[in-house]
Protein backbone atom coordinates (compact mmCIF):
# COMPACT_ATOMS: atom_id res chain seq x y z
CA UNK A 1 0.00 0.00 0.00
CA UNK A 2 2.80 2.50 0.32
CA UNK A 3 2.63 3.35 -3.64
CA UNK A 4 -1.06 5.55 -2.60
CA UNK A 5 0.78 8.07 -2.56
CA UNK A 6 3.78 7.43 -4.78
CA UNK A 7 7.45 7.25 -3.30
CA UNK A 8 7.95 9.20 0.12
CA UNK A 9 11.71 9.09 1.28
CA UNK A 10 10.86 10.58 4.63
CA UNK A 11 8.09 8.24 5.62
CA UNK A 12 10.56 5.42 4.31
CA UNK A 13 12.99 6.58 6.89
CA UNK A 14 11.04 6.45 8.99
CA UNK A 15 9.77 3.25 8.92
CA UNK A 16 6.27 3.82 8.13
CA UNK A 17 3.94 1.89 6.57
CA UNK A 18 0.49 2.49 5.11
CA UNK A 19 -2.13 0.34 6.81
CA UNK A 20 -5.38 1.26 5.21
CA UNK A 21 -5.75 4.40 3.05
CA UNK A 22 -9.39 5.58 1.88
CA UNK A 23 -10.75 8.91 1.91
CA UNK A 24 -10.98 10.61 4.60
CA UNK A 25 -9.26 7.83 6.63
CA UNK A 26 -5.82 6.62 7.07
CA UNK A 27 -4.00 3.96 9.54
CA UNK A 28 -0.21 4.18 9.80
CA UNK A 29 1.79 1.96 11.60
CA UNK A 30 5.08 2.10 12.83
CA UNK A 31 7.53 -0.23 14.86
CA UNK A 32 9.49 1.50 17.67
CA UNK A 33 13.08 1.81 16.79
CA UNK A 34 16.28 3.10 19.22
CA UNK A 35 17.23 4.98 16.35
CA UNK A 36 14.18 7.27 16.70
CA UNK A 37 14.55 8.08 20.34
CA UNK A 38 15.20 10.70 22.41
CA UNK A 39 18.05 11.33 24.69
CA UNK A 40 15.72 9.55 27.38
CA UNK A 41 14.99 6.93 25.29
CA UNK A 42 11.46 7.23 24.65
CA UNK A 43 10.01 7.76 20.80
CA UNK A 44 11.14 11.29 19.41
CA UNK A 45 7.92 13.78 19.58
CA UNK A 46 9.05 14.68 15.91
CA UNK A 47 7.75 10.87 15.48
CA UNK A 48 4.97 11.17 16.51
CA UNK A 49 4.06 14.73 14.56
CA UNK A 50 5.32 13.02 11.59
CA UNK A 51 3.00 10.42 12.14
CA UNK A 52 0.36 12.88 12.44
CA UNK A 53 1.11 15.39 9.30
CA UNK A 54 1.91 11.33 7.10
CA UNK A 55 -1.38 10.11 8.06
CA UNK A 56 -3.57 13.23 7.18
CA UNK A 57 -1.78 13.82 4.40
CA UNK A 58 -2.24 9.96 3.62
CA UNK A 59 -6.11 10.59 3.80
CA UNK A 60 -6.05 13.89 2.08
CA UNK A 61 -4.03 11.92 -1.07
CA UNK A 62 -7.04 9.42 -1.50
CA UNK A 63 -9.27 12.23 -3.57
CA UNK A 64 -8.09 11.95 -7.13
CA UNK A 65 -8.69 15.73 -7.62
CA UNK A 66 -5.65 16.55 -5.02
CA UNK A 67 -2.33 16.74 -6.64
CA UNK A 68 -0.50 18.38 -3.48
CA UNK A 69 -0.75 19.55 -0.07
CA UNK A 70 0.63 22.32 2.39
CA UNK A 71 0.52 22.03 6.19
CA UNK A 72 -0.66 25.46 7.14
CA UNK A 73 -1.00 24.38 11.12
CA UNK A 74 0.09 21.10 13.24
CA UNK A 75 -0.91 20.87 16.74
CA UNK A 76 -0.14 17.71 18.85
CA UNK A 77 -0.84 16.58 22.68
CA UNK A 78 1.49 14.46 24.02
CA UNK A 79 -0.28 12.25 26.55
CA UNK A 80 2.18 8.97 27.17
CA UNK A 81 5.76 8.24 26.39
CA UNK A 82 6.44 5.71 24.67
CA UNK A 83 9.06 3.34 25.05
CA UNK A 84 8.76 0.59 23.12
CA UNK A 85 5.93 -1.52 20.72
CA UNK A 86 4.04 -0.39 18.08
CA UNK A 87 3.44 2.75 16.82
CA UNK A 88 -0.49 3.62 15.11
CA UNK A 89 -1.72 6.86 13.49
CA UNK A 90 -5.66 6.67 13.10
CA UNK A 91 -6.28 10.08 11.21
CA UNK A 92 -9.33 11.34 9.81
CA UNK A 93 -10.31 14.59 7.70
CA UNK A 94 -13.12 16.23 9.42
CA UNK A 95 -13.68 19.39 7.68
CA UNK A 96 -13.26 20.35 4.21
CA UNK A 97 -14.10 23.43 1.94
CA UNK A 98 -12.46 24.70 -1.20
CA UNK A 99 -8.91 24.45 -0.72
CA UNK A 100 -8.77 24.31 2.75
CA UNK A 101 -8.44 20.79 4.98
CA UNK A 102 -8.70 20.14 8.84
CA UNK A 103 -8.14 16.92 10.07
CA UNK A 104 -7.08 15.29 13.21
CA UNK A 105 -5.22 12.12 14.30
CA UNK A 106 -5.37 9.52 17.50
CA UNK A 107 -1.72 8.03 17.76
CA UNK A 108 -1.71 4.84 19.63
CA UNK A 109 1.23 2.49 21.33
CA UNK A 110 -0.30 -0.42 21.22
CA UNK A 111 -3.77 -0.64 22.90
CA UNK A 112 -2.20 3.09 24.87
CA UNK A 113 -3.85 6.12 23.32
CA UNK A 114 -0.14 7.86 23.23
CA UNK A 115 -1.32 11.53 21.52
CA UNK A 116 -4.08 13.12 19.84
CA UNK A 117 -3.16 15.97 17.04
CA UNK A 118 -5.06 17.93 14.35
CA UNK A 119 -3.55 19.90 11.12
CA UNK A 120 -4.82 22.58 8.81
CA UNK A 121 -3.78 21.95 5.04
CA UNK A 122 -4.03 23.92 1.96
CA UNK A 123 -5.01 22.02 -1.40
CA UNK A 124 -3.53 22.18 -4.61
CA UNK A 125 -5.60 20.42 -7.53
CA UNK A 126 -5.58 19.69 -11.17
Amino acid sequence: MDDIIGPSAYMHLLGMKIEEAAYPHARLSLSYDEKLTNPMGTLHGGVIASLIDAALGCALFQDAKVRGIATLELKVNYLKAVSGGKIFAEGEIIHRRGSMAFGQVRIYNDKDLAAMGSATYRLIFQ
